[in-house]
């Protein structure tokens, strides 16, 4: 497992090769408890996936106190760099839940109305008697 672990270390760097500040020692610590949640027992796809999930929550949260700033001309706005990334964070999340689905069983949904989105379940107040009382 030691060479499968550094070679998702090695591909973890990758996909993190633009976020400033992400080293070796991040990658490794992702990887260690992506791992250590899946039980060691998952395809190295879904550790991947869960590393990168919570790299990116990670980073969120690091980006959180970024701000905006405009001076006469110039302007700088980082602002929405913690959305993006919670965003980002987000789908991976989801895809992570449906690849474990796929690969330790069932991954039931119950998807929402298309046909009717915003009717509620009825209340027998519709004013319509089926059974009038006597």
């Amino acid at each position: 497992m030691s060479a499968d672990k550094q070679a998702l270390i090695e591909r973890l760097k990758r996909r993190f090769k633009g976020v400033p500040n992400f080293s070796e020692e991040d990658a490794a610590d992702l990887i260690d408890e992506a791992i250590e949640a899946n039980d060691g027992r998952a395809s190295a796809e879904l550790i991947l996936l869960y590393a990168q999930a919570q790299g990116a929550w990670q980073i969120a949260l690091g980006a959180a106190h970024y701000f905006r700033f405009s001076d006469g001309e110039e302007e700088v706005d980082k602002s929405m760099v913690a959305d993006n990334y919670r965003k980002l964070a987000k789908d991976l999340q989801e895809e992570y839940e449906r690849e474990k689905g796929k690969e330790f069983g069932s991954n039931f949904r119950i998807m929402k109305r298309i046909d009717r989105p915003h009717t509620t379940p009825p209340t027998g107040e519709s004013g319509r008697n089926r059974w009038p009382r006597f």
